[in-house]
């Protein structure tokens, strides 16, 4: 990427963080974080999912072993999610994907202006101007 475009990425990037939706998340993400009850119950899921899955493989697999660990993933995935934390943080998540992808797709008509995913949609939230 030349200069330019960089400086160009450089000012956009730092007017996106005043964005709403980019500062919601931004808390969201902070406030998980900082809640080690969710992130070590997150660690504890990654780890018993990966146990859960070298189990399913093996040839001789215990099943009383594999209901165990199912049982475990099961519970932890359940308290993860009913956390509110982890609630807020998937909205605010939800809300940034949909923002990031207007952004991709205003970019992308610029470099294919005739894809045929630009064309007016009565909707003037929808695209980057007429022409």
């Amino acid at each position: 990427m030349d200069n330019y475009l960089q400086t160009l990425l450089d000012n956009f990037g730092k007017a996106l963080q005043n964005e709403p939706v980019v500062a919601e998340y931004t808390e969201a993400r902070k406030a998980y974080v900082e809640d080690t009850e969710i992130t070590a119950a997150v660690n504890e899921y990654n780890v018993q999912r990966m146990l859960l899955d070298e189990q399913q493989l093996k040839e001789d697999r215990d099943e009383t072993l594999i209901n165990s660990i199912q049982s475990r993933v099961n519970a932890l995935y359940d308290k993860i999610m009913a956390s509110e934390k982890m609630k807020t943080l998937a909205v605010a998540e939800n809300r940034l994907n949909e923002l990031l992808g207007e952004i991709n797709k205003a970019l992308m008509s610029y470099v294919v202006p005739d894809s045929g995913d630009g064309g007016c949609t009565g909707d003037c939230h929808s695209c980057h101007g007429c022409h």
